[in-house]
């Protein structure tokens, strides 16, 4: 039977490889940005309300340079230990989990779960000079290379897991091959999402939420990945954190049912809060990883699940994966970038096994 060796997740925000000096940058970018959720409950509000009923020490303690500098710091440290660790780990496969945000499903038919169990997966470099991205966003993008890696995946273990999952009453949506262009419509629907996301056609491959560990933590290896997509953002039929973990556990089962002896890591990235930094939120979520309690991951509040600080819920889905395995914090910080309160709460963890 299969082995699972371990797990590794990252957050994946543009602060994640945006350098200190430059998170007043993104804070900027901010203002422009119409997913913005008040922790307290829940309400989506623009900038310039949640800037009015802002607590005054985000502002005080947190937005100065030598701040940024020192978080900033602290995140590349334990991203070059991941690394290291994933390295040293050396897995034969990965199976990854992640979301989609306006890159490979849109309003014509967007699935709450989806295996893919192609061949390869393209990833392709970010576009530098998209009209209308700004200095910071195109600095942060400079994190996924400028080589197109044609990354290769497992058929073989993808159907194994597609059907495994069929038999303990997930339905999941698969996929073999993309098409030559991607681009589509989300929403409006139910909760903050009341208004329409449009994305024109475009060449587009692997998601930003699995490229992002093959670029900045995988340190060059490219074990066999089945990447896993999991509907965090959108309503109507996004997922919740019960099923999250549901659905990690029986991927725990269909690994260690696969009739080879090879060894399999689990992988994540997203989150954690964003686009509103909810320490509360973080912090539940990071004793619930850290202390192997379901009923914690299980029982985040919904209200708090909103935009997206939904990807919390990939880590979640990990924790299901891990089972009574507790995940390491290599660090976590409150990535405040406006007075706002806007940023993201920046995490690396790892379960070793």
């Amino acid at each position: 039977m299969a082995k699972i060796v371990g797990a590794f997740a990252s957050s994946h925000t543009p602060l994640m490889s945006l350098p200190g000096a430059d998170w007043g940058k993104r804070g900027v970018d901010d203002m422009r940005n119409r997913e913005l959720i008040r922790p307290s409950d829940g309400a989506h509000l623009s900038y310039e309300e949640l800037l009015a009923q802002a607590d005054p020490k985000i502002a005080s303690e947190h937005l100065h340079e030598d701040v940024f500098i020192s978080k900033f710091n602290n995140i590349q440290r334990s991203l070059d230990e991941l690394r290291d660790r994933f390295v040293q780990t050396n897995p034969d496969y990965v199976v990854a989990i992640g979301d989609d945000q306006d890159e490979l499903f849109f309003d014509d038919n967007y699935p709450t779960i989806s295996v893919y169990w192609g061949d390869s997966l393209t990833h392709y470099p970010r576009n530098l000079n998209r009209p209308g991205m700004t200095e910071a966003t195109r600095i942060a993008a400079s994190v996924y290379g400028t080589e197109i890696i044609e990354y290769p995946t497992d058929p073989k273990l993808g159907l194994h897991i597609i059907e495994q999952l069929m038999e303990r009453d997930f339905d999941v949506a698969h996929a073999r091959y993309l098409k030559p262009e991607i681009g589509g419509t989300i929403g409006p629907a139910t909760w903050y999402l009341d208004y329409q996301r449009s994305t024109v056609p475009r060449k587009q491959g692997m998601s930003h939420a699995f490229s992002f560990p093959v670029c900045r933590w995988f340190g060059g290896l490219r074990p066999k990945m089945v990447p896993i997509t999991i509907n965090t953002c959108y309503p109507p039929n996004w997922i919740s954190p019960r099923r999250a973990y549901a659905l990690g556990k029986a991927v725990r089962e269909a690994i260690l049912n696969w009739d080879t002896d090879a060894r399999v890591a689990i992988v994540a990235s997203g989150g954690l809060s964003h686009f509103t930094v909810d320490e509360e939120l973080d912090r539940m979520a990071i004793k619930g990883l850290e202390t192997a309690n379901g009923e914690i991951l299980t029982s985040l509040p919904r209200y708090k699940l909103q935009s997206a600080s939904t990807e919390t819920l990939n880590w979640v889905a990990v924790g299901g994966a891990m089972g009574d395995t507790k995940m390491e914090t290599l660090c976590y910080e409150p990535g405040y970038r406006s007075p706002a309160g806007t940023g993201c709460g920046c995490a690396v963890g790892h379960w070793a096994v």
